[in-house]
């Protein structure tokens, strides 16, 4: 890794910032993996997962080719990448978004980018489902104005 950003610099405010390989980074990365292969869920919880579909989704890159390899590693950071691509979110991939290892009551999936799924009306219709609420009153009793009271 060293190796590989050796020459990894940033130009900021005109003054060049060295960006070497960070192993704290690393670190606390490999210690929340671990931490997440051993989650489990309490017992009485029911797990549902939503997650988007029917988007381009990176899913590996490649640096250099068969044909033009890259010789040195430090020169990755001045290449552009080629991506392939797998059905997803634009920022999950369906098939990792899938593989939670939970016992899932129900898995969905949606077609919307990542964000959109918090705000999508299938995602919500899917939740109303799973809490058994068949619909939500479009006009609530509450006063449409605030209004501050002294006690």
């Amino acid at each position: 890794f060293d190796e590989a950003l050796r020459h990894n610099e940033l130009e900021y405010n005109g003054k060049t910032v060295a960006l070497p390989f960070n192993y704290a980074i690393l670190k606390w990365a490999a210690g929340t993996r671990v931490l997440l292969n051993k989650a489990k869920l309490p017992e009485g919880v029911k797990f549902y997962n939503i997650y988007g579909t029917s988007f381009d989704t990176p899913f590996d890159v490649c640096y250099g080719s068969e044909t033009s390899p890259i010789d040195d590693l430090s020169e990755i950071c001045h290449t552009l990448p080629e991506y392939t691509y797998v059905d997803g979110d634009e920022t999950v991939p369906a098939e990792s978004a899938q593989a939670d290892g939970f016992n899932a009551v129900e898995r969905v999936g949606v077609p919307a980018r990542h964000r959109e799924l918090l705000c999508d009306k299938t995602v919500f219709g899917c939740i109303q489902k799973w809490l058994g609420v068949s619909s939500i009153p479009k006009h609530s009793k509450r006063s449409k104005t605030s209004k501050v009271m002294d006690a």
